[in-house]
């Protein structure tokens, strides 16, 4: 066999002696229903994932909410974190409510069932209505044990201590000022001088902070009293009252201490600040399940046109015209995790299938597909997609244009033997797929007036682009079996590779029957 006939063989499946062409189930086929019949195929497929590959490195679906420290979603911490760094020194410090875990299994399982009808021996026509049911499962976990804040003391005798606390503090403060003023400590310029200013910035940072720890409403935790933040806070107290008494005489602060709470914050409470948050934001509390009411929706239905081209004993051609209808039920700008059930908006979408035969028992499937994304409108909080926690305000209705998409799908297969008289066929799939940037825009300008009156500062649509294009890659492995009157198969694949957005690890499930019949 000369080489350039060898090169076709393995770029246009089809080409080769014996045998016969199998129809594989795992990717796009060749064959249409017979002039006048009907073809009815039934397609449930499940899709699961707990991770997704992020920039290219694989994290759990809950990675921003998963860790020691609780800074990222909870301002209060954050600034309590700030504070305790600036006034302590401690550079390193971790306001931290312990190991805390957010754990996400989502999934879809589609039903899609259709129906083609044979013009011609070559010529069929077709749909497809998907039913999708969409599940996440979420679970928040907080471990107290190893944390090292605590709640604020609420009870009446500690509101009475800390009361007493600034009283006297800042009376100490207020009492050293005013000897700096007077001209003590041989102000205005001897070196006591200025180790009493140091001293009285230094007090009025420590008061401020732990001012705001105690009473700022949105405050709620303290380093723990045996903490290392906890004991250098008391440290530094204790070394702030005895400059004021014994270097600079001044002793209306010299017996206070400051409250630090005993026992960490439980993991009830650390579940009810986080819920807190989100529901500030108007977004989805974690934890739980979808509800059954929203589990349910449509799929993007589909419409084809499939030619045959070549239709010869073992190698057959067919190209594809798919259009994709925008019947599908978009995620939930309010919910970080739910899942679509389809892109609603319109695909248009050309298809290439090749089948071939080689050496009698490898049967040989490829199939390219590109597709163009018409625009559309999504209803989307305005921010960089990775931001998790975006506030209610910043929510608009887009104008959206999806990147356009190729993918290309293989699947060589081996012929095990005959049963029932059909043939089975076994082997492995691969399948990769690429697509653009997507592009967001105001619907008018004056949707972009309105949010940034809501936000007070302008913010550009087109922050949602980055992080929206896709590549992805999946293997697998089939099995299929086609028959004198039904044809079915079953393959498994998994997303192994992913770069560009946010790529769900996917592992999919399909089953595919089909069976055709003349209408009379």
């Amino acid at each position: 066999m000369r080489a350039h006939h060898l090169l076709c063989l393995l770029v246009i499946p089809g080409l080769g002696p014996g045998g016969g062409v199998i129809r594989a189930q795992a990717v796009p086929r060749t064959d249409t229903p017979r002039a006048g019949a009907l073809r009815l195929t039934f397609d449930p497929t499940i899709e699961g994932w707990e991770a997704e590959f992020v920039r290219g490195r694989r994290r759990p679906l809950g990675a921003p909410f998963t860790g020691d420290s609780a800074s990222a979603w909870s301002p209060s911490v954050a600034r309590l974190e700030q504070d305790v760094r600036a006034i302590t020194g401690l550079a390193g410090y971790v306001a931290s409510f312990g190991r805390h875990v957010l754990a996400i299994r989502a999934q879809r399982r589609t039903t899609a069932i259709g129906l083609e009808y044979g013009v011609t021996s070559r010529l069929s026509l077709g749909v497809t209505v998907p039913l999708v049911r969409v599940h996440v499962q979420e679970g928040f976990r907080a471990r107290p044990p190893s944390s090292n804040l605590g709640p604020v003391p609420q009870l009446a005798a500690d509101a009475t201590r800390y009361s007493a606390f600034f009283g006297n503090l800042d009376a100490a403060l207020a009492s050293l000022g005013d000897s700096i003023a007077a001209g003590a400590y041989d102000c205005p310029t001897g070196p006591s001088c200025q180790r009493a200013q140091n001293l009285q910035a230094q007090g009025q940072e420590l008061r401020d902070a732990l001012y705001r720890a105690v009473y700022d409403t949105t405050a709620e935790y303290l380093p723990l009293v045996d903490s290392e933040a906890g004991q250098t806070i008391a440290s530094i107290i204790a070394g702030m009252q005895r400059a004021l008494a014994d270097t600079f005489q001044v002793a209306q602060f010299s017996r206070d201490t400051f409250l630090l709470p005993v026992h960490p914050a439980s993991g009830a409470a650390v579940d009810s600040l986080l819920a807190d948050r989100l529901s500030a934001l108007g977004l989805a509390p974690y934890g739980g399940s979808t509800r059954i009411r929203k589990r349910y929706f449509a799929g993007d239905a589909e419409l084809t046109a499939t030619y045959r081209l070549i239709a010869h004993r073992n190698l057959a051609t067919a190209a594809t015209l798919l259009m994709r209808l925008p019947t599908g039920h978009q995620d939930s700008p309010n919910d970080a995790f739910d899942v679509a059930t389809g892109d609603h908006q319109t695909d248009i979408e050309v298809r290439l299938t090749q089948e071939a035969t080689v050496a009698r028992r490898l049967w040989l499937t490829l199939a390219l597909r590109v597709g163009q994304q018409r625009p559309g409108t999504r209803a989307r909080r305005v921010a960089p997609q990775d931001s998790w926690l975006v506030p209610a305000a910043a929510l608009a209705t887009l104008r959206w244009d999806p990147g356009d998409y190729a993918a290309v799908d293989f699947a060589p297969l081996l012929r095990l033997g005959r049963g029932g008289g059909g043939q089975f066929a076994a082997g492995v799939t691969a399948g990769y797929f690429t697509k653009g940037r997507d592009r967001y825009r105001f619907t008018s300008p004056a949707d972009s007036v309105a949010l940034a009156t809501r936000l007070g500062a302008p913010r550009a649509a087109s922050v949602l682009d980055a992080g929206t294009s896709e590549r992805r890659l999946r293997l697998g492995a089939a099995l299929t079996y086609v028959g004198p009157d039904v044809e079915g198969g079953l393959s498994f694949e998994q997303t192994v590779s992913g770069a560009g957005g946010s790529i769900p690890v996917a592992t999919v499930f399909r089953i595919v029957l089909r069976t055709s019949r003349l209408p009379f």
